[in-house]
């Protein structure tokens, strides 16, 4: 028996059928439908226990319960080239279909205007979801060193352990070396915030470079004046160190003032969150909205409040202009900072 070829007509029928059966299956899943069931991973640069790690961990439940669909939220731990392995992995590897999200070092962020190698991942491309906090970092010299102040730091040594090539310590101290003069040696081997901070304590060094929040988990050092706080970093000084002079304060040009402002964008950086770039636009609208509620949410805030964690929401949408900002910084005072600060290859 002969079979039949189906007409050109019938089969412009049963594709244009199929075509608009696909379109209406894809328009039917929703955010909600897509992380229904699923796992979030939030990529977490740093080490377990530090300060960036407390704040990976306190945002998950509560991403979870604001994000549509409720998915699982898991934190994995991947540490390396001060941040560098984790934000490479987000960039290249990592899924783009919105399950998986990074957190990462605010220095970091700029590496590539500073000319260090950053294996081509371009942070500017990344879907921002916003910060948690507004950071304050401070130079803090252990009680038995001769830095008592920071006028001191242009007159004495002061060894603080460093944390990798790219980390904050690095870039930071090593700018401020170069810009101002003082006199900061960075020894550098040690695994992240926490073993730097016992460093000091055992005496292998006497300085570090810790956040406001890592310093209150040693409510001893500050009462019993075990460290001399010596300079803050944000640009508008904190209110809790009111007393504790700005590194920009310490600046004897408008150049250096210039150089500085560019180093320190940090006051509304912070905690960065962000998802890889390629994440489909309603999926990110949705973690970003997520995001900003989970900061805002009352349970969150007295968790936080509890393990003496600030909590300051920036924006995913401010977030991208101070990057974009900085990244718009004019070439000479970039120029300045390279020339000062350790390549990171």
């Amino acid at each position: 028996m002969k079979v039949r070829s189906p007409s050109l007509p019938c089969l412009q029928l049963f594709s244009a059928v199929a075509i608009l059966f696909g379109l209406q299956n894809a328009r039917a899943q929703t955010v909600e439908d897509f992380y229904k069931g699923k796992t979030i991973t939030i990529v977490e640069f740093s080490v377990a226990g530090g300060p960036y790690d407390i704040y990976a961990r306190l945002l998950a439940p509560f991403l979870s319960k604001h994000l549509p669909g409720h998915p699982t939220v898991v934190v994995n731990l991947m540490p390396g080239a001060g941040g560098l392995k984790a934000a490479r992995y987000l960039y290249e590897a990592a899924p783009k279909d919105g399950t998986t999200i990074g957190e990462l070092s605010q220095t970091l962020i700029f590496e590539p205007l500073l000319g260090n190698t950053t294996g081509n991942v371009a942070y500017q491309k990344f879907g921002w979801l916003g910060s948690m906090s507004q950071s304050t970092a401070l130079i803090v010299a252990w009680k038995t060193s001769p830095v008592k102040k920071a006028q001191d730091l242009f007159d004495h040594d002061l060894m603080i352990a460093g944390t990798g090539a790219g980390s904050e310590t690095t870039v930071v101290l090593s700018a401020l070396n170069g810009i101002l003069g003082t006199r900061m040696k960075i020894i550098q081997g040690y695994a992240g915030s926490p073993a730097a901070m016992v460093a000091m304590e055992q005496g292998e060094v006497d300085g570090a470079f810790p956040t406001s929040d890592t310093l209150t988990l040693h409510p001893d050092w500050l009462n019993d004046h075990k460290v001399n706080i010596l300079i803050q970093t944000r640009q508008i000084p904190d209110p809790a160190f009111a007393q504790v002079p700005t590194a920009i304060s310490l600046a004897k040009t408008d150049r250096q003032r210039q150089d500085l402002q560019f180093l320190f964008p940090r006051d509304t950086i912070g905690r960065p969150f962000m998802a890889p770039p390629g994440v489909p636009a309603d999926r990110l609208k949705a973690l970003q909205d997520a995001f900003a509620a989970a900061v805002q949410d009352p349970e969150l805030i007295a968790l936080a409040k509890q393990g003496k964690n600030r909590i300051e929401l920036t924006r995913g949408e401010d977030l991208a202009k101070v990057i974009k900002d900085e990244y718009a910084t004019p070439a000479n005072i970039v120029a300045d900072v390279r020339a000062v600060i350790p390549k990171s290859d």
